[in-house]
């Protein structure tokens, strides 16, 4: 006799089980992968021309870079004109289902996502982006189960696929079948972030801090930058006594929150805003949005924000500057070096630019310029001094001046004791 708290999930699972019996019984469709987009050039060079006199390759550069930078407004025009010139192209349904969801347009995203699946039924990701929006949308939990597991018969090594049925069935309360789900994708991938952190919903749910704690520390180790995870494990922590480190990702969580709050009111200023933006707007936008991506380390979307900004406003230093700061971290310092003297050439008195010059020259081996970059850099802006001294002193004894070079540190050594003994 079955008790009232197995109810729930024996039906369930009986559910699960006709399933896989239906789908059993017809073919599984052959896997059918998107195909691969190579961007030759930035979204920015097309959007120099009309979309109308683009070719259909311009115009898949374009959506996929489109949907990569995540403009989907701007991404769902494309790709109508695609379908337009060739509606039997199942990558640009899904696409154009991807952009219509980020959008909120819900039931034309599933429209899309079907539209993709009839085209190619062995395409995966449209079926695990449906069962998402179904679930989303309210059509029925079995609905969105039965999607799910046909996406996951065609592909049953995506863990994605599994994180995406252990989010359904969590969002439903199924705790155990999704923790199944949930661990399998932790499994076949460590770094599924989001699977991680739904694990630790579960444990939550269980009065189980412990395995919660691991889990949500996993998940930060998938993604540093997992904003929630911090709040959670903070409160995690300081409920198991460790106040000291709930302390430190409360902190964490908060600098997050505030980062992410500014990207998205710079992202919707520049691509989601419905009154125009001023030059001015934009130029600071792009140059804000590329602080949020430098302060995350990611330099790619940093590089691209701060050349926008350069690119609207030539005179302006600060941007490039932060091109070279940029170029700097990925190991470019010729490149670096180059955008730190235009930086200097469009403000001469500009400290910091003089400070990572020189630091670029000392890892160069120039230690000359490096010596007269980092001294320059002293002399406009004297607080630059703790930054810049052991780059002094080495490019001073790298160059024979030993003398002058260990000086340089012991002098600043002897100062800031002084400044610690006033303190």
């Amino acid at each position: 006799m079955l008790h009232v708290c197995d109810l729930g999930l024996y039906v369930y699972r009986s559910f699960v089980i006709c399933v896989f019996i239906f789908i059993a019984c017809n073919d599984v469709p052959e896997r059918y992968y998107l195909r691969t987009v190579t961007p030759q050039n930035s979204y920015e060079y097309f959007e120099r021309f009309d979309f109308n006199t683009l070719d259909l390759s311009a115009l898949q550069e374009l959506g996929w870079l489109y949907i990569q930078n995540n403009r989907m407004r701007s991404a769902i025009p494309v790709y109508e004109i695609l379908i337009k010139e060739d509606p039997n192209n199942s990558d640009y349904h899904y696409y154009l289902g991807v952009a219509l969801s980020k959008e909120h347009q819900k039931n034309e995203a599933v429209r899309s996502f079907s539209r993709a699946i009839k085209i190619s039924p062995g395409l995966a990701e449209a079926y695990f982006a449906k069962a998402l929006l179904l679930n989303e949308r309210g059509d029925g939990f079995d609905s969105a189960i039965q999607v799910i597991q046909e996406g996951l018969l065609i592909d049953p090594e995506s863990a994605y696929g599994y994180f995406v049925k252990g989010f359904i069935l969590c969002s439903r309360g199924e705790n155990a079948e999704a923790e199944i789900s949930l661990k399998k994708a932790t499994e076949l991938d460590g770094s599924v972030a989001n699977a991680h952190y739904y694990l630790a919903l579960i444990y939550l749910r269980r009065e189980d801090d412990q395995k919660a704690i691991q889990a949500m520390e996993k998940t930060i180790d998938s993604d540093p930058y997992y904003t929630e995870a911090y709040y959670s494990l903070g409160t995690l922590y300081a409920r198991s006594g460790r106040l000291s480190d709930g302390e430190k990702m409360i902190d964490i969580f908060q600098d997050l929150s505030v980062s992410d709050m500014d990207e998205d009111h710079y992202l919707r200023m520049l691509y989601r805003s419905n009154n125009p933006v001023s030059v001015e707007q934009r130029v600071a936008a792009h140059y804000n949005l590329g602080l949020v991506y430098l302060g995350r380390d990611n330099w790619a979307d940093a590089e691209l924000h701060f050349r926008l900004a350069y690119e609207l406003d030539e005179t302006y230093a600060e941007a490039v500057h932060n091109l070279g700061v940029v170029s700097s971290q990925s190991g470019l310092h010729d490149k670096a070096i180059e955008y730190y003297d235009l930086a200097i050439s469009l403000e001469p008195t500009y400290a910091l630019a003089y400070k990572n010059l020189g630091l670029s020259r000392l890892s160069q081996g120039l230690y000359e310029q490096a010596e007269f970059a980092l001294q320059r850099a002293i002399s406009l802006d004297s607080s630059l001094t703790t930054a810049v001294v052991d780059g002094l002193s080495t490019a001073l004894i790298q160059q024979g001046k030993v003398q002058e070079g260990l000086n340089v540190k012991s002098w600043h050594d002897k100062e800031k004791q002084k400044k610690n003994s006033y303190e």
